[in-house]
């Protein structure tokens, strides 16, 4: 076999090897040299005054100014910043002369840096902005505020040049806004008084089978803006203090177990100017406020709320920031939503009042029955008053036991002798029964029902009396002194 590589050849191709890989080497050694980076130093403006540095900008949300951080000599690498703002040195900078007296540091956080930049590469200055809520410069308005914006801690090696980590930061706020263009939050009603009576504005509440729903509009004064929340309160304080100054002649503080505020949060909606505080009122729980059963109200129910904060924006201290919620407990009483027509014009007869439009109260406050609910079930099911089924449209109440008594509210046109007749059955010669006016019993001795009938109540007749009635709002209230019978109504006619 022949030999393929002589020991001189195989000498000769190592010898090749070594010296293509050495090439190779010097070759990549000048290619790759050692890289070395300058470090600068970097340096803030010593102060920024807006307005007279004017380089800002501002909307119905924030006030941005930038500030700028040169370097040097341009950066040869990226690298990092740290920012901050600073307010517990403005009290040293007023007494040491930097500051003018009368300037106010900003609240915490309403003149706001990015906590760190980046710096790239090949740039002698870099620039980051100062954001200023504009909340702050309303609530701060006709003020000077001050701050100090610094940088700390540069990383790669550069630094912060001595003396010039720290920028003096102030904004005169009445030369950015004006007067006329400051948001505040307050109630949006025309005056302190919300009066939920005959006269209100009816747009404040909604009555419902139970509950009475108030709902007072919160208003932001001003161009609309971001969204804020605002925080309401009740302020019974205010309402005693209003009745011990008689401010608040009529009313009556309302206490706060008996309202049920569904969010004492109210938000107001980015881009809006209003939205409502809704609250609950049990309306058996607010008719029980009366000096006896059955008789009108003279002290009415009051509530106060107070806006206490909101998250943006300034809650006012020229307009309404808290309203008194004065509710008549009269105007929720009658049945069809007013009181029952007394025609005051002599020899006018009135509308029958049938018995089943009794008032709203419920239980101990617009009548007292028993605890059993007998004829009609579905006609107004949450009382116990018993309606005979046997009428189109219903009207005659039954089933009726001595010691019991329902009443009504009326409003009579003019002062003057009436009479009264009331439509009542029974099998019985000694049924009797009274009226009271105003809670006050009108006859000295109770009133006989005439028999109408030897089995059955459902033939009611006439009985008459004579009373006296002044002009104005009353309730009337029957009471059965010696049932039992069925009475399906009453009917007023002028006399004199």
């Amino acid at each position: 076999m022949k030999r393929i590589f002589t020991p001189l050849q195989i000498a000769f191709i190592g010898l090749i090897a070594i010296c293509t890989a050495s090439c190779q080497r010097e070759k990549l050694a000048d290619v790759v040299k050692d890289q070395t980076f300058t470090t600068v130093n970097a340096s803030l403006p010593s102060r920024i005054d807006v307005p007279q540095d004017k380089n800002y900008t501002i909307d119905g949300a924030a006030l941005t100014v930038p500030a700028t951080i040169n370097f040097s000599s341009a950066t040869t690498e990226a690298f990092t910043i740290n920012l901050a703002t600073n307010t517990d040195t403005v009290a040293s900078l007023i007494n040491t002369g930097v500051l003018a007296p009368g300037t106010v540091a900003f609240t915490t956080g309403s003149a706001a840096v990015v906590p760190q930049i980046t710096v790239p590469a090949g740039v002698t200055s870099v620039t980051f902005n100062v954001v200023v809520s504009r909340s702050a410069l309303e609530i701060g308005f006709g003020k000077t505020l001050a701050a100090v914006i610094k940088a700390t801690a540069p990383t790669k090696g550069n630094k912060i040049l001595s003396g010039k980590g720290a920028m003096i930061f102030t904004v005169k706020t009445s030369d950015v806004i004006t007067a006329a263009s400051i948001h505040d939050i307050s109630w949006g009603v025309p005056n302190k008084v919300v009066d939920l009576d005959v006269a209100a504005n009816s747009s404040y509440y909604n009555v419902g089978s139970l509950y009475i729903t108030v709902s007072i509009p919160v208003k932001l004064n001003g161009d609309p803006g971001a969204q804020v929340n605002v925080g309401v309160q009740s302020a019974p304080d205010s309402v005693t203090a209003g009745i011990n100054s008689g401010a608040l002649p009529t009313s009556v503080l309302y206490p706060d177990s008996k309202v049920s505020i569904t969010n004492p949060t109210v938000t107001i909606q980015g881009g809006t100017n209003s939205a409502s505080l809704t609250f609950n009122v049990k309306i058996n729980e607010l008719l029980a406020v009366q000096p006896l059963p059955a008789a009108p109200s003279t002290k009415y129910p009051t509530i106060a709320l107070k806006i206490v904060s909101s998250t943006k924006y300034l809650v006012t201290t020229t307009r309404i920031n808290t309203v008194y919620v004065v509710m008549d407990p009269n105007h929720f009483r009658p049945y069809n939503g007013s009181p029952f027509l007394v025609k005051g014009a002599i020899n006018a007869v009135s509308d029958p009042i049938y018995m089943a439009y009794y008032d709203f109260g419920g239980e101990g406050v617009a009548y007292h029955v028993g605890t059993t609910k007998n004829g009609d079930g579905s006609w107004r099911p949450s009382d116990y008053v018993s309606v005979v089924g046997d009428y189109t449209p219903r009207s005659t109440i039954g089933w009726n036991s001595s010691g019991q008594w329902i009443s009504y509210s009326i409003n009579v046109q003019a002062s003057g002798n009436y009479q009264l007749n009331t439509l009542m059955g029974t099998t019985s010669t000694s049924a009797t029964y009274s009226v009271f006016i105003d809670g006050v019993r009108y006859n000295q001795t109770p009133y006989p029902v005439a028999k109408t009938g030897s089995s059955n109540y459902n033939n009611q007749g006439p009985n008459l009396t004579t009373i006296q009635l002044t002009a104005g709002y009353h309730i009337i209230k029957y009471y059965w002194d010696n049932a039992a019978y069925d009475v399906r109504g009453f009917i007023f006619t002028r006399l004199n």
